[in-house]
């Protein structure tokens, strides 16, 4: 007899098998993939400084976007705004949560996510990236300005942390792209993920605090008007359907191309009735069909 040998493929041309094969040998390397990814949604949500008339469009879109805002109640963001800068604990607080808690609580949660061999893990940093895509076209083909940026709302952040404005914050086209809120969007993409992974009722209500406190902070410190906050829930929701997109429409073809029986389900009264399946009946001789329904 033959030996059948089994040729296992050339991981030269399959990196990602590779990588799979090496992060299963050494697990300590599934975290290495943080860095790429962070590296990526960096870029991705610098590549609007480029998109050229940024600053015109963004002011005259911002009028727009804000009147809006103030119809769907946003004239509260207002109030939020004026008390947060007459107390400087508070807008020292909310202004180093907006710089620093975006990145950082996001790499954190990828970090649990990988520790914890989540296996949804794929699909939620699929859909990270995504939704900083999507937010990334939403911004080119619709650049908003901030609240900040308009009269009657005031700059926290330059109030409170002048050197992030200067140094940090350019005037690049990367300021106006405000609608809609990634901030709210990766927030609610951390409680979502982290309950893959949290199991008590009384923690998962926890985790949500958590883009609820980022809400109330892109309004209070007018980086944000309502409509961005209240469009960050459907990119995100957009940013999943994308990413389940391909494995639902592979599950639809196998579907369709499963073989179906060829005599059909058998009738309900004649299974109540105590009759053969058609399947069994057909299987036997011409005799032994006599009580099959398809023979009466």
């Amino acid at each position: 007899m033959r030996m059948r040998t089994q040729t296992r493929p050339d991981l030269r041309c399959h990196p990602v098998l590779a990588w799979r094969l090496l992060a299963t040998r050494h697990p300590a390397l599934r975290y290495a993939q943080i860095l790429p990814i962070a590296l990526l949604l960096w870029g991705l949500d610098d590549v609007a400084r480029f998109r050229a008339g940024a600053a015109g469009a963004g002011m005259q879109h911002a009028v727009v976007v804000n009147s809006v805002s103030n119809t769907l109640g946003g004239a509260a963001a207002h109030l939020m705004n004026d008390w947060t800068l007459a107390h400087g604990a508070a807008a020292l607080a909310s202004a180093w949560y907006y710089i620093l808690f975006q990145g950082a609580v996001t790499g954190v949660v990828g970090v649990v996510l990988i520790w914890r061999r989540a296996p949804a893990f794929r699909l939620h940093r699929n859909a990270l990236v995504a939704v900083t895509l999507l937010g990334l076209a939403a911004f080119w083909l619709y650049p908003v300005a901030p609240p900040r940026m308009l009269p009657g709302y005031h700059d926290v952040i330059s109030t409170a942390v002048p050197a992030f404005t200067s140094v940090v914050e350019t005037n690049g086209a990367a300021q106006f792209a405000s609608l809609p809120s990634l901030h709210v969007a990766w927030a609610l993409w951390v409680a979502i993920a982290l309950c893959t992974v949290v199991r008590r009722p009384l923690l998962r209500a926890v985790v949500w605090l958590y883009p609820v406190a980022t809400v109330t902070d892109v309004l209070a410190t007018a980086n944000h008007y309502l409509l961005d906050v209240i469009t960050a829930p459907g990119l995100l929701l957009l940013a999943y359907a994308v990413v389940l997109a391909p494995a639902l429409s592979r599950h639809v073809a196998q579907f369709r191309l499963r073989p179906q029986p060829a005599n059909g389900p058998v009738p309900a009264e004649a299974v109540s009735a105590g009759a053969p399946p058609w399947s069994a009946c057909t299987a036997g001789t011409r005799s032994d069909d006599a009580d099959c329904p398809r023979h009466r």
